[in-house]
């Protein structure tokens, strides 16, 4: 089994706290779906679109110097965890065209399942800050190790804002592993990242930029980097007076948090 097919896991990526994805948080579980996001956007179309759930939040990603986030490696390792956090956010249904096939994930959600298709959660609002710390080339690909911090990223529930379920302080400790498949037969390949002008919403590669690549992993298991904290330092950086958990009643706002511009972004198709 893979750590994709654990939802205890899945939480743990993003919130430090091992949870089963499927036991969320009283106050969201009462929290009705829109109406307007029961279809998949990923599923219902050749191009993926952007859901409505995400379309107030954004991703900022950096990196260590030497690292290209433009680079085909830092194009992979952006597309996949972005898919992973909108996984655990929305649903599988939504990440990424390609994501679900090239990291074996499952549907259904359940304890021994995988993320749950859609969680029924959101709107989103607020940003997530991303940031590749290592890269390391292997014989079939490269594995990579980064860290995601959600602190200032909110959900929308009976009219308030309040903590979402991947929000917390010190930043989630992620390890990956790509490697290439050759495989290219599922169509064209996907046009190459460039630098896009900031926007303040939600961006996503249109096409599949998976093909080609098996990605596993996500959580660090790693007893080397695991639990070290190595993704604190760079956190603190970002939210220096934020507390290592968030507890899900930590607050319940009437303003949203700040929407910081994506970086570096996605090509927009319709340019």
């Amino acid at each position: 089994m893979t750590v994709l097919e654990g939802p205890r896991i899945f939480v743990a990526a993003l919130a430090t706290m091992l949870i089963v994805v499927t036991a969320c948080d009283s106050v969201a579980d009462d929290n009705p779906t829109p109406e307007e996001n029961t279809v998949p956007s990923g599923h219902a179309t050749e191009s993926y679109v952007v859901p409505d759930q995400l379309r107030d939040a954004t991703m900022v990603w950096s990196a260590e110097p030497g690292i290209d986030l433009l680079s085909t490696e830092g194009t992979l390792v952006r597309a996949s965890e972005e898919s992973f956090a909108i996984g655990l956010m929305i649903g599988l249904d939504y990440t990424y065209l390609g994501f679900a096939n090239s990291s074996n994930s499952r549907g259904g959600g359940g304890l021994f399942g995988g993320f749950e298709d859609d969680t029924g959660e959101g709107p989103y609002v607020g940003t997530i800050h991303g940031h590749i710390q290592k890269i390391v080339p292997t014989k079939n690909g490269f594995d990579v190790l980064s860290c995601v911090l959600a602190v200032g990223l909110d959900k929308l529930v009976d009219g308030r804002f309040v903590p979402s379920r991947i929000t917390e302080g010190d930043g989630g400790e992620q390890r990956s592993s790509f490697t290439r498949t050759g495989d290219l037969t599922a169509g064209p390949e996907s046009p190459p990242s460039e630098p896009v002008p900031d926007r303040p919403h939600w961006q996503a590669p249109a096409g599949n930029e998976f093909r080609g690549w098996t990605v596993d992993g996500f959580v660090d298991l790693d007893p080397a980097t695991a639990g070290s904290g190595r993704c604190v330092p760079w956190a603190r950086s970002l939210h220096p007076e934020t507390p290592a958990v968030i507890p899900k009643d930590a607050y319940a706002k009437d303003t949203p948090p700040p929407v910081q511009p994506a970086y570096p972004g996605w090509p927009d198709p319709a340019s």
